[in-house]
């Protein structure tokens, strides 16, 4: 841990430790000072202004070494989330589900406070040991042989600190895993709370199995390692009073010690152990903080890794979008629920620019619809196959740039309330224009490229979500069934409108949907079920040759069965 502090800023490190050590070492001398001063040695004319001097030293030291650790912390505590999101944002997405929102999160907030709760008792840290070192010596020349027994005492004390050290840290190792998997029990609280409130039974059930179980285990674990160290603090209690006894009276036994002396050592060594109680006690921080330094450090390795390629060829993509393709592309992944592998491909499948396509099959997670978007955005990555852009393969080196040629909203999209990445100002009429279309501007204002409010409806967020998605004017949009949550006057607007808009912009469309009503309006409707595709219908051919025709029905429309 005083590795990491010195390696992040080893000026400031520096200015803590001085400054810390000027203060102790000035406490201690202050403490002598006053021992001198009771035993009536002291020039007592000059004695004021030399103790206001010390005091002046140890409180001017002490406010610097605390100034100077806590703009570090501050600025340590930023650094390093801005690291870790930085770090979430270049990983490859399937690691990032691997590893789980609930421990990055837990990163993000646990580990990076107790590093920064640990680094503010660095101050501490450096003067309470100049204090006890300042101390030791002043003992030392009061009377070496009571300074060796001293010594020996706290040699003794360190030993055996070290031989039991592994019991708490075990502990609060096991804590800190605890707190990720209760992390995911709040994760999976907040996700799922209508769900609970509508199921009593299960909610019931959810906490006092799920919740409180972990939420005991994290306590248990917890507590080991506080009583632990509290067993370790009154060793080292204890050892105080045992010198202190030795010192009063069984030293003097076969040693005549001068009063002054022993008083002298009885004030000091009482002295010493504020400091040295405030060192034992900063040991279950230190132990939090390395473990949890531990887990961001491997998190570093294992993000990095991921992404090393990446920054070892980025590559830029050609602006000019003139054809996708994918080409024996094959995905697999287990599903849980159904214990089974879910085999999607080979696909085959290439896309142009102004198509409206449809891709259609059954309701659930049974086809692969969902799964086939995320490959062609680049978020899963294929086991086979090739995805190629304008005709060049999409690698770990190109990946990044390609993905930035698509806009896309999820079916469980989130909505930023800020349009990040977006020319406000020369899209001012644009965003005016889409509000009025949509019917949010009654609702929703853009204020300094911010929204007003985003206290809206499901299907209102979601038109809110198609206007952020054509302003970031991308040549490929994916919308995965964003229809689901419209009234029929708006979905019917989305797909007569707003998607033959996108068309006539030369963007390609990618919808998934299931609204039969509309098939007719696309220009292919690729049918997918359990991860093949089954057919291809062209339904703008059927409609040049019936005109009259309402609707694409299976029987009569255009298909090329795979």
């Amino acid at each position: 841990m005083l590795f990491f502090l010195w390696r992040s800023s080893w000026i400031i490190i520096t200015g803590v430790f001085l400054s810390g050590a000027v203060s102790g070492l000035s406490n201690a001398a202050l403490i002598a000072y006053i021992n001198t001063s009771l035993a009536g040695k002291l020039d007592m004319v000059a004695a004021p202004w030399w103790f206001a001097g010390l005091a002046v030293i140890v409180l001017v030291s002490r406010f610097i070494s605390h100034y100077l650790l806590n703009r570090f912390s501050t600025k340590m505590v930023r650094d390093l989330r801005l690291h870790i999101s930085r770090l979430i944002l270049n990983a490859p997405y399937p690691n990032l589900q691997k590893i789980g929102k609930p421990v990055l999160l837990s990163h993000l907030t646990e580990d990076v406070a107790a590093i920064a709760n640990a680094s503010e008792l660095f101050p501490l840290l450096c003067i309470n040991f100049a204090i006890v070192i300042g101390c030791m010596t002043y003992l030392s020349w009061l009377s070496w042989q009571l300074a060796s027994v001293l010594a020996g005492v706290i040699l003794f004390g360190i030993t055996t600190f070290n031989l039991c050290k592994d019991i708490p840290m075990r502990s609060v190792r096991n804590a800190r895993d605890e707190y990720d998997v209760l992390s995911r029990g709040f994760a999976a609280l907040t996700e799922v709370v209508r769900e609970l409130k509508l199921h009593r039974r299960r909610s019931d059930q959810f906490i006092s199995e799920s919740l409180a179980g972990s939420a005991d285990a994290y306590r248990g674990h917890s507590f080991r390692a506080t009583v632990a160290y509290l067993w370790v603090n009154q060793w080292i209690q204890f050892l105080y009073y045992l010198t202190i006894g030795l010192i009063l009276y069984v030293f003097p036994v076969w040693q005549t010690l001068n009063q002054e002396i022993v008083s002298g050592y009885v004030i000091v060594f009482l002295f010493m152990m504020s400091p040295l109680t405030i060192l034992t006690n900063s040991l279950p921080a230190f132990s939090k903080a390395k473990v949890s330094l531990n887990r961001i450090l491997q998190l570093d390795d294992r993000l990095a890794e991921c992404h090393s390629a990446d920054r070892l060829a980025e590559l830029t993509m050609p602006e000019k979008f003139n054809a996708l393709t994918l080409s024996g592309l094959t995905h697999n992944f287990h599903r849980e629920k159904e214990n089974r592998n879910f085999i999607l491909g080979p696909i085959d499948l290439e896309f142009r620019p102004g198509e409206l396509v449809f891709l259609i099959g059954g309701n659930g997670s049974g086809s692969g619809k969902t799964t086939l978007a995320m490959l062609l955005l680049g978020l899963y990555h294929p086991e086979q196959g090739v995805i190629r852009w304008n005709g060049r393969a999409i690698e770990a080196g190109n990946r990044d740039a390609y993905m930035q040629n698509f806009s896309a909203i999820f079916s469980d999209f989130y909505l930023f309330d800020q349009l990040y990445g977006v020319d406000i100002e020369r899209n001012r009429s644009l965003m005016d224009d889409y509000l009025q279309r949509l019917h949010l501007n009654h609702k929703v204002e853009i204020v300094n490229g911010r929204f007003s409010s985003l206290n809206l409806s499901q299907g209102q967020r979601k038109r809110l979500a198609l206007l952020v998605a054509y302003l970031e004017d991308r040549p490929f949009y994916v919308f995965d069934e964003w229809a689901a949550d419209q009234d029929p006057e708006f979905k019917h607007l989305f797909y007569t409108d707003l998607l033959p808009a996108l068309k006539a912009q030369g963007k390609t469309v990618l919808a998934i949907t299931h609204d039969d009503k509309y098939f007719n309006l696309a220009d292919r409707c690729i049918k997918l079920d359990e991860g093949r595709i089954t057919a291809v219908e062209y339904p703008q051919a059927h409609r040049q040759r019936s005109p009259d025709q309402d609707g694409l029905q299976p029987a009569d429309a255009e298909t090329m069965p795979l």
